[in-house]
Parts: C-alpha cells; structure tokens; sequence
C-alpha cells in the first residue's frame, strides 16, 4: 500500500499531525510511473496491515502515528524476529540518524561478506542528498528527498555514492544491567561477579575490584560504574559502564568489544542489594526492508514564440518511478561491529552476521550512473539467549 500526502502541509517541527493525508492505493510494480505534484508518498512494506482513517498521524512519531504503526505491523508479520529498528526520512530529527563525517571503514573488497567486487571505491565521507538536519538553518528534510548520489566520473579511481547510518545502539532493546536496589540494602562484603571476578562493596574506602556504599541508590551506582571503568580494577578490558539516563539506580552493562558475548554477571548467594537483569545486548542475525525510487521532473513549457515548443503551454510534471526491491547497482550493507566488518544484505532475506554485536550500522551503496532517492528502511532482528 503506498498513502498520499499533501507535501504543502508537511510541519517540519515534528509536532504537528504532519501533511494532510490525501488518497491511498495500492503499489505499483516495478517500473511504474507516478504523477507526485505537491505531495510525497509513503510505501507501507509488505504484510504490514495498517489501517489508515480520518485520525491517521504522522506527528509525534509515538506509538500511534503512521510510521510506528507501520512498523509494529511489519513485525509482526515475522514472529522470528523481536526487534525492528527503521527510519523513513520524514523529518528534520531523522537526518541525525545519518553520518556525514569522514568514515574510514566503508564497505569494501576487504571487509565484506562476500567480498565487494566492483571496481568503484569507497568515499572518504557519505555522498548523498538530504535537507538540513534540526537546528541547522529554516530548511530541514522534505519526505522522499534522501537521494544516494551516482558514481563519480571525474577521478582517477571513481567512487561510489552511498548513504550511512549512525552507529545503531542495540543495548535499548535487549539490556543488561545492575540496578541498586532503593531503599539501600548493600551491606560491606556484597558481592556481583563480572565474568566470574567479584566486584565487592565497601562501607569504607575501596581498594581493587572494590566500591564504596554511597548515601543514596544513585551516588552507590555511580560508584558502581566507575569501579568497573577504572583501568586499574580487573573489568574494563571486557565491559564498560554507564549510568541510565533515566534511571540514576542502574548501571547499563555493553561488553568489550561490541561481539563479546561470553560475560556473565551474577550475585553472590543470599544478597539482595542488587537487581541483575543479563541478557544479550545485540544481534547476530539481521533481515531489512528497504525502499528506492528515481524522480523526474519534465520542463514547465509555457507558450514559447517560437522553437520546438511554440504555442505549448505544459506545466512541470515531477514523477515517482518505483525501483525493484533489488537491483545489479543498489548495495545494501549490514554491520554489528559499527563498521569493522560488512555483510551484504538481501532484500527479505535473513543475514547471518556470523559474531554477535550491538552496534549496528547500516550502508546503501549506489555503483550505477543514476541518483536513486531513498526513502527509508527497516531491519528486523531476534533477541539472543544470555550470557552478556
């Protein structure tokens, strides 16, 4: 299904209801041609039952508005996977989802599974389309307005044009965690093992793998987080540790590297100072839908005197032609690793990524001599059993 919307009516603060809603219709095959004046279109994936009426919303992206819906629907059209995580590229915020800095570690012949093997390389940053992202000027993203670049031709080695994400952080979806349990019961001699090495609370000064009982929850949690760090206890080689942003008590658990997933974390018997929730905070397997489209836009003829157009009043007709879910130039790349480490990712299709990891990134290459505009993404990933 692909909804109709007023682009005219678009907010592009984020918090109003967003363009006006004006038909919906089915999607069209590959190849076909669609007349977009005035207003943009969203493709609903495939499978996802979503209902659209009168009180339909695009803005605040909560848990009603179109693109969550979309999504919640496209998920559960596949019960293997727990977690989605998608961008559509409606609004200003979305564009802080891409990275625009130089990046060194692009897909290439010697990071990817299967090996790349065209003769294009990779940019030294994004070579992309996009509006300017919040707080960055009056002009901010239009929908369907994310455009991965064509190859260059004016190098000595040519590259390719290609869209990245952000470093994607896993752990919001499946965390793992020590919360100090409020009010205080901690006494000196506690223990929580990480990976089988005891760190210890003191009522006194700590000394190695040791941390002190704070006054409060909060300031016990701090303590918590920077005995783990510290350089000189026995923890930061595997885990690091920070405190949530939202809950001051509890001190969030990511393993050393992203892809370690051997560390365990356990009280000792008979404590109860601690809330301990271990699981994994990553992936090692992914699926992704994407959509692409070309954009025309033929020339407003308006009455010329004279030429090949004399007496031709044609106004400019901007067209939407849809692409094939996959086609010989589109690349689609996916990484845990934040970039390390590449693989290729068919459409639909599940993606071994051989290594669990929690910091996905995700990278749509463009090898052909046309600009092809993106207009959004969804990666479908299962959780993982314990341990950290």
């Amino acid at each position: 299904m692909r909804i109709f919307a007023d682009i005219a009516s678009h907010d592009t603060s984020g918090v109003a209801p967003g363009g006006r809603i004006t038909r919906t219709d089915s999607s069209p095959e590959a190849g076909g041609t669609t007349a977009v004046n005035g207003k943009w279109v969203f493709t609903v994936p495939e499978g996802a039952a979503l209902e659209v009426g009168k009180n339909s919303y695009w803005f605040p992206v909560d848990a009603n508005s179109i693109p969550a819906q979309t999504a919640a629907e496209f998920l559960i059209r596949y019960p293997m996977y727990d977690h989605i995580s998608y961008n559509f590229y409606l609004d200003n915020e979305d564009v802080t989802g891409l990275d625009t800095t130089s990046f060194s570690t692009f897909p290439a012949a010697g990071n990817t599974t299967p090996a790349y093997t065209d003769t294009l390389v990779p940019p030294l940053a994004a070579r992309c389309q996009l509006g300017r992202g919040a707080g960055a000027g009056d002009v901010g993203m239009a929908p369907n307005s994310l455009a991965i670049l064509p190859m260059s031709e004016a190098r000595a080695s040519n590259v390719y044009g290609c869209v990245i994400t952000g470093t994607i952080d896993l752990w919001e979806y499946n965390p793992c965690y020590i919360e100090v349990n409020d009010p205080l019961t901690l006494v000196d001699g506690d223990v929580v093992n990480l990976a089988g090495i005891p760190l210890t609370a003191r009522a006194g000064a700590p000394v190695a793998d040791e941390f002190q009982i704070g006054g409060s929850a909060a300031a016990t949690a701090t303590n918590i987080a920077n005995a783990i760090n510290l350089g000189t206890n026995s923890f930061s080689g595997f885990v690091s540790a920070v405190i949530d942003p939202t809950v001051p008590s509890r001190v969030q658990l990511r393993p050393i590297p992203s892809t370690n997933t051997t560390v365990t974390v356990t009280v000792g018997v008979g404590i109860t100072g601690y809330t301990i929730v271990e699981s994994h905070p990553g992936t090692d397997e992914v699926m992704m839908w994407w959509q692409t489209a070309l954009d025309t836009t033929t020339e407003d003829q308006g009455f010329a005197a004279q030429g090949p157009g004399t007496g031709t009043n044609t106004p400019a007709i901007k067209s939407h032609t849809e692409l094939p879910s996959e086609f010989a130039t589109l690349l689609v790349y996916a990484s845990v690793d934040d970039g390390v480490n590449w693989f290729l990712a068919p459409y639909l299709e599940p993606v071994d990524l051989v290594s669990a990891g929690t910091k996905l990134r995700l990278c749509f290459v463009n090898t052909g001599d046309q600009k092809v505009f993106l207009h959004g993404f969804c990666v479908l990933f299962p959780d993982l059993l314990p341990p950290l």
